[in-house]
């Protein structure tokens, strides 16, 4: 009679790692829900010195319109702005930096980098009524509101934090708040109005 032999192997104990950072979500509420969206949701004064990306944002001109209509950065990044209107438009701000990328056609598009912290409006010469605002912040930890109020930060470093809002239409919000590693934070914004 043959006999079965069963080998058996240690296999190493792979161990995994766990998130060094934790993520910041949660919802910003107002009492209109038009002004839910376009909220910047960031940290402020985060230590540290931060790359920015080097992929540019994108702000298009399309329907007669900025979009996105409120565009977050980091300090150092570049927007792409592109132009998918049958029609000419301009791109300027009075604001910090005070630039004027000039006037373009269809499919054209040209860059800005943002050398400072603040808040941009940009503005079309050609068309007034449109309008965007374009926040330039010091780290990446921010987000910008979808139409439900909703945000997420993520991969951010243990620690506590101030963490601030800016809407074109509310008022300013800040709070304190402690990020652990691995796990989520999530917050309720209550903006009134």
């Amino acid at each position: 009679m043959l006999g079965l032999v069963v080998a058996t192997f240690a296999l190493p104990a792979v161990a995994l790692a766990a998130d060094p950072t934790g993520t910041i979500s949660g919802q910003v509420a107002t009492k209109a829900a038009k002004y839910r969206v376009g909220v910047v949701v960031f940290l402020d004064k985060v230590p540290g010195s931060f790359r920015p990306p080097a992929r540019p944002a994108v702000m298009d001109q399309q329907g007669m319109k900025f979009i996105p209509h409120v565009l977050a950065v980091q300090k150092g990044q570049t927007v792409m702005f592109t132009n998918h209107d049958a029609v000419r438009h301009n791109i300027f701000s009075p604001d910090g930096e005070k630039y004027n990328l000039g006037t373009w056609g269809q499919g054209e598009s040209k860059p800005h980098t943002f050398s400072s912290v603040g808040i941009f409006h940009q503005l079309c010469n050609v068309h007034p009524e449109m309008g965007a605002v374009i926040v330039v912040l010091e780290n990446p930890y921010f987000a910008v509101t979808n139409e439900d109020g909703t945000f997420v930060i993520p991969n951010v470093p243990p620690g506590k934090y101030t963490l601030k809002t800016w809407s074109e239409k509310l008022p300013e919000h800040s709070q304190q708040l402690t990020v652990t590693a691995g796990a989520p934070t999530n917050l309720h914004i209550d903006l009134g109005r």
